[in-house]
């Protein structure tokens, strides 16, 4: 069969354009001025945008529902039969415009407007309940329409039952029956009464099935606000535990971040510029060479590190209320690890000043210098030059160490040094408790020369250093080991490998 092509008769039309209020009302008024324009509306028309036949297409069942319900059959007179046998004589229907011998009079129920219809189009453009009249009207009681508004001026909801399908559709189906039943009942006492003429209504005979279909309407109505409000718990619940879900998968997400080895790292990393105290340039290039961890957002931009950089040099914390972007945690976590950063180099450059110039023991006056020099490239030493290094190496009793500091050092140097010195008064090395494989470098290639013994050499590391048990044991057996490959002239290598095969064994 093929495709229809006619979207819009010129029936259909006239129809729409006579229906205002429903024209009004729905998305048929967006095509009112196609209507005037054209009276029949083809699919391949050349004046029809797509998106035009798309909406005939989808809303034009809708559009004729619409409005078949602005109009009724004329209660005063229903229809009229043509006595006359000459077609000439017939009038014409004022939708489609043919001849008719069967005059439906139906009228607008919001203007009153009045038009004559043929048998076709009534069954074509009218709703079920004018068709119902119009069967009974011509086939049983001319004033079934009179009767008809009376009735339903007294019991307004007697539409609802008779014509309305599905009737009550959200009741629960055990509730089916009775809706079937109210319907059933009311069709026939209504088609009864309409059969014949009578001005009786039949209210008594309907009150029963009229009160229980009040009743059921009151239950759909409550059904409805139960579902509604029980879609509306689980939406709400469903979109708490996602909430809960995304917050609990932040905090792992976030707690995994804080943890992990490349977070901290970073911090370090950052936390090693920043208690440098570089200019903002500086601290932004020293930024771009650094790898931060993978996350959504990024933890910080070179323009937030050079105000975290400014901000710690002039108070000593990192807090930077002004950059609201950053997450709190992160800035805690950074100040803190910068702080601690910051406290353990201080403390590491008073141990060293004391132990270069008293706790150590120097095989080489180059050493020691070096040791010097290196201590005044620091930010600590900017009060310090190499001759107060060499006047207080020179002193070697506590007062007189503290005569000088009272008359030629800085507060924080005085009250540093007084410190140790009143924690080590025989002059004993401050122990480093950490220990860097530079540093291991550095000890081994002063004191090996030095140390007649491998005991002599891991005697002379518990001096300097107090690392974890289990740390020094395994530096103490490193030390051993180096001590006799240095001492020794053979293949170390080989000499290594034959020691792995006896471990083994």
């Amino acid at each position: 069969m093929p495709k229809p092509t006619t979207l819009i008769t010129p029936a259909e039309n006239r129809f729409f354009r006579l229906s205002e209020h429903a024209r009004r009302q729905t998305t048929l008024n967006q095509i009112s001025r196609l209507l005037n324009e054209h009276v029949t509306v083809k699919a391949d028309s050349d004046f029809l945008p797509s998106t035009v036949r798309n909406l005939i297409v989808h809303d034009h069942g809708d559009w004729l529902s619409a409005c078949s319900q602005e109009w009724q059959l004329l209660a005063s007179l229903p229809y009229v039969v043509n006595q006359s046998t000459d077609r000439q004589a017939w009038h014409h229907c004022e939708l489609c415009h043919k001849p008719v011998r069967y005059e439906y009079h139906v009228q607008n129920k919001q203007n009153h407007r009045e038009l004559i219809v043929g048998s076709e189009c009534v069954k074509k453009f009218m709703n079920a309940e004018t068709r119902f009249l119009m069967v009974i009207t011509t086939e049983d009681n001319f004033y079934a329409v009179a009767q008809y508004q009376r009735l339903t001026a007294k019991a307004p909801t007697v539409p609802n039952i008779m014509f309305t399908k599905p009737l009550l559709p959200q009741l629960p189906s055990q509730w089916q029956p009775q809706v079937r039943e109210v319907q059933t009942h009311t069709q026939t006492t209504v088609t009864t009464y309409l059969r014949r003429r009578t001005s009786q209504l039949p209210l008594t005979e309907l009150k029963p099935s009229l009160t229980t279909y009040d009743q059921l309407v009151d239950r759909e109505k409550q059904t409805i606000a139960d579902r509604i409000a029980a879609t509306k718990a689980q939406v709400e619940q469903a979109h708490e535990q996602a909430q809960q879900a995304a917050q609990t998968a932040a905090v792992t997400a976030e707690h995994a971040l804080r943890t992990s080895a490349t977070y901290r790292r970073y911090l370090s990393q950052l936390a090693h510029v920043i208690v440098r105290r570089p200019d903002r340039q500086v601290a932004r290039d020293e930024f771009s060479k650094l790898n931060a961890p993978q996350t959504g957002r990024a933890l910080l931009n070179a323009y937030q590190f050079g105000i975290i950089v400014a901000e710690y040099a002039q108070t000593g914390q990192i807090q930077v209320r002004r950059l609201a972007m950053l997450k709190r945690d992160f800035v805690a976590d950074l100040n803190q690890m910068t702080q601690t950063l910051d406290q353990q180099q201080t403390t590491r450059f008073y141990d060293d000043v004391f132990n270069s110039c008293w706790g150590w023991d120097y095989h080489q006056t180059s050493t020691q210098l070096a040791d010097w020099q290196r201590l005044l490239g620091t930010r600590w030493a900017r009060q310090l030059n190499l001759t107060d290094f060499q006047a207080l190496a020179a002193l070697t009793s506590v007062e007189a160490i503290q005569q000088w500091l009272s008359q030629h050092a800085a507060k924080a140097l005085a009250a540093a040094l007084n410190k140790r010195l009143a924690a080590q008064p025989e002059f004993t090395p401050v122990p480093r408790t950490r220990l860097t494989r530079r540093e291991l470098r550095t000890f081994c290639d002063r004191e090996l020369a030095a140390s007649v013994t491998a005991a002599a050499l891991t005697a002379t590391f518990d001096r300097y250093y107090q690392l974890k048990p289990s740390q020094q044991a395994l530096y103490h057996e490193t030390l051993t080991y180096y001590y006799v490959a240095k001492q020794s002239d053979a293949d170390h290598q080989a000499a290594l490998t034959q020691l792995q095969w006896l471990l083994k064994g």
